[in-house]
């Protein structure tokens, strides 16, 4: 019985390489963009909300929360808005030309 020797340099190896360095990156990605679903609803973090909103970054969204605005949820310190609260909101505030 002979028996081939693989290295790092052996196509196969590089093929495997490849793949395993791929599929490293698919799972990164979907780890930071996925967001699980509670109770059929999607939250979404203050930046993620800012992005959104156009909004700069912290103050004017504490200002919502402050002013009652933009309802909120806060869960050990983190705090999350509804997606569909954001929506809504927009909806309601739209202004038709």
């Amino acid at each position: 019985m002979e028996y081939e020797t693989l290295n790092k340099e052996t196509p196969e190896m590089k093929q495997l390489i490849s793949g395993i360095k791929k599929l490293t990156n698919r799972v990164r990605t979907l780890a930071q963009t996925h967001r699980p679903l509670f109770q059929g609803e999607l939250f979404l973090t203050g930046r993620e909300v800012c992005e959104r909103l156009f909004l700069s970054p912290r103050r004017t969204l504490q200002d919502y929360r402050d002013k009652g605005i933009l309802p909120y949820t806060q869960i050990a310190g983190k705090i999350l808005y509804r997606l569909s609260d954001i929506n809504r909101i927009l909806e309601e505030n739209y202004i038709k030309r």
